[in-house]
């Protein structure tokens, strides 16, 4: 995976936890719910941390391999040389 590719990822990533932590805290305010910040910013974090493993990243990992004509499968594989040819150094 090249450098772009993984900004991309990342970016995809970012676009899909703005978005969540928002709503959580706008949802929060919505419902009048007071609570302190580290409180509020645990429970959205416990909601997006696995909305973000389980759907944003395939999704954002399908549309990356997609985009280079691969499957997400040689993706992976791509992005686990580069990983190892960095531990090689």
């Amino acid at each position: 995976m090249t450098w772009r590719d993984q900004a991309l990822k990342n970016f995809g990533v970012w676009l899909a936890v703005y978005p969540s932590v928002l709503l959580f805290s706008y949802g929060f305010q919505w419902l009048g719910i007071e609570v302190p910040l580290w409180l509020e910013i645990l429970i959205s974090t416990a909601f997006t941390v696995p909305l973000i493993s389980h759907v944003a990243v395939p999704w954002v990992e399908k549309r990356l391999a997609h985009a280079k004509g691969e499957t997400q499968a040689e993706l992976k594989r791509d992005e686990a040389d580069m990983v190892e040819d960095d531990g090689d150094s």
